[in-house]
Order: C-alpha cells, then sequence, then structure tokens
C-alpha cells in the first residue's frame, strides 16, 4: 500500500484521468473528492462489498423465474403502478449501510 501525505486542496493523481482532492480535514475526518470518468465506478468500500455480494447472489440464483429483469445496478428511480418509489440499488444498500442515500 503507497501512503501519502497531503494538505488540503492538494491532488493525486492515479493514471491519467482519475484525480483525489484533499477537500476539508476536520478533526480525524478526511472529505475527498474524486474526479473520474464516467465509466469508472466510485463507490465507498462497505457499498461496493453489498454491490458485489448482491451480484454475486444473483448469479448464483437457481430458483424460479417469474419474470425476466435483467440484472445489476438501476440508475434512476422508479415509480411502481401502486405509487411505490423504488431507490436504485446503490442507493438501498447505501442506505442500509449508514442511513444516507448516496447513489454511486
Amino acid at each position: 500500500m503507497l501512503v501519502l501525505s497531503r494538505q488540503r486542496d492538494e491532488t493525486i493523481m492515479i493514471g491519467d484521468d482519475v484525480e483525489l482532492t484533499v477537500v476539508d480535514i476536520r478533526g480525524d475526518k478526511v472529505r475527498i473528492g474524486i474526479k473520474a470518468p464516467s465509466n469508472v465506478a466510485v463507490h465507498r468500500k462497505e457499498v461496493y462489498d453489498a454491490i458485489r455480494n448482491e451480484n454475486q447472489q444473483a448469479a448464483g440464483f437457481r430458483g424460479e423465474i417469474t419474470s425476466y429483469r435483467p440484472c445489476g445496478l438501476t440508475t434512476r428511480t422508479e415509480r411502481r403502478p401502486e405509487g411505490r418509489t423504488v431507490l436504485p440499488t446503490a442507493a438501498r444498500i447505501a442506505a442500509r449501510t449508514d442511513g444516507r442515500r448516496d447513489i454511486a
């Protein structure tokens, strides 16, 4: 593991197109800004692990399929006929992990 020291407003480059910038430091918390191309997925570790586990469970599913729906993340909020709003998969996972609704 490479360990770097950075101060507020300093940036770290990963490859040619991913930038990590220290936005704020408050006590023991550091806020990091991430600028990456849209084809690069950026998630908090606990959200990434939950998505990976959910995808592995879906890949191993051997039960009866009653209706076809592609596996993977949805990227927009869906409205069901009953009027109930369904959050995208990543938002549901984030809400379970720490109470916030982050959409990665």
